[in-house]
């Protein structure tokens, strides 16, 4: 029995590395490169439906003059650098294989998790409606989720520059990841960096 346990904490240290080594080395996302690229400029004139789009376009103009009543209010408005919103990704959890029950060890190739964002594109360009300013933003963005066996999202942060991870649109961003039905996976949560370049 003392062999037996010998063995299974020492095959236990050594899986344990060999996961960690993994994690690390992959990262547990999709690839860097090529990134997502999204034009601001272009975004503005996507719309789901034109009654919604003059809607929050309406609201974000009426917002905006009624900060410009002393000159340079506005600016002071806008948020300025980088920041980073929403959940707790929960990186520095330990991640338990289970040895005994029927859980795999699948995880969601980097083209399943472009596909999935591809296909939630429209709904997040119509967000960079609802940043803060009139000021071209550029910068890199990069979604954070932390994604369960069924395809879902349990956790959504952002980060990169202000003007969108704050506010209605930083609100309406972390919402269209949310929504991103991913493929389900028999496997633990995934963390995942998804990263798109404004310009």
């Amino acid at each position: 029995m003392s062999r037996f346990l010998a063995g299974f904490a020492a095959a236990t240290v050594v899986w344990g590395s060999a996961a960690a080594a993994l994690h690390l080395a992959l990262g547990w996302g999709p690839p860097s490169e090529p990134e997502e690229v999204v034009e601001i400029a272009d975004a503005t004139e996507v719309a789901a439906a034109p009654e919604e789009t003059t809607k929050r376009r309406g609201g974000r103009r009426s917002g905006r003059r009624g900060s410009r009543g002393a000159e340079g209010s506005s600016a002071e408005s806008v948020p300025r650098g980088d920041a980073v919103t929403g959940d707790d990704l929960r990186e520095g959890e330990m991640r338990v294989i289970d040895g005994e029950g029927t859980g795999g060890e699948e995880q969601l190739s980097g083209a399943e998790i472009d596909a999935a964002f591809d296909g939630a594109m429209g709904r997040i360009r119509r967000c960079f409606v609802l940043a803060a300013g009139d000021d071209p933003v550029t910068g890199r963005l990069t979604f954070g989720l932390r994604i369960a066996g069924t395809g879902r999202a349990t956790a959504v942060s952002l980060s990169g520059p202000a003007v969108v991870t704050t506010g209605d649109c930083g609100e309406c961003l972390r919402d269209a990841a949310r929504a991103i039905q991913f493929p389900r996976f028999d496997g633990p949560e995934m963390v995942v960096r998804y990263p798109i370049t404004l310009e």
